[in-house]
């Protein structure tokens, strides 16, 4: 009986803990777009104030765009950006935001707050990433990813974790 007890919780725990759901394991689907955000690894060499990476996929381009957190001097909101490809043919990247690289939010439970970009942090229920439409709208990708009836913003709405 007591062998069965331990198996028991051993199992519920380990459910739990893979039912866990973070940043670097989440999932986005943008709520008007063809538009995937998930996120990655923070690679080696880049600014030791980025803390998180993540990438958006747009299949209708054919082109994943990388994005990047970072919390300038370690304190303060997160603040984030994208780069791509400048045109088709170019292999030169381009930035998307012009100006001062605008916060990042997370819907948590249906309160909006700076995303939570610690390592392991819980995911949010949608990521709001403020400017991103209006700067992808200025941009080579407008023809192929904006549809005329859709009213594109900035949101993505967690979908599942991996």
């Amino acid at each position: 009986m007591f062998r069965m007890t331990v198996l028991a919780m051993v199992l519920l725990s380990g459910a739990s803990q893979a039912a866990e759901c973070t940043i670097s394991n989440a999932r986005y689907e943008h709520d008007q777009a063809a538009w995937y955000l998930s996120f990655k690894p923070v690679p080696k060499f880049v600014a030791p104030n980025q803390t998180v990476a993540f990438i958006i996929e747009m299949p209708n381009s054919n082109v994943t765009l990388e994005g990047a957190i970072h919390r300038p001097n370690g304190f303060g909101s997160p603040l984030w950006s994208i780069e791509g490809p400048c045109s088709e043919e170019s292999t030169e990247t381009c930035s998307f935001i012009e100006g001062d690289n605008p916060a990042a939010y997370g819907n948590y439970g249906g309160k909006v707050d700076w995303l939570d970009d610690a390592a392991g942090a819980r995911a949010p229920d949608q990521i709001i990433l403020p400017e991103l439409s209006v700067s992808l709208w200025y941009s080579m990708y407008r023809g192929m990813e904006f549809m005329p009836d859709a009213n594109e913003g900035d949101v993505f709405t967690l979908t599942g974790c991996d």
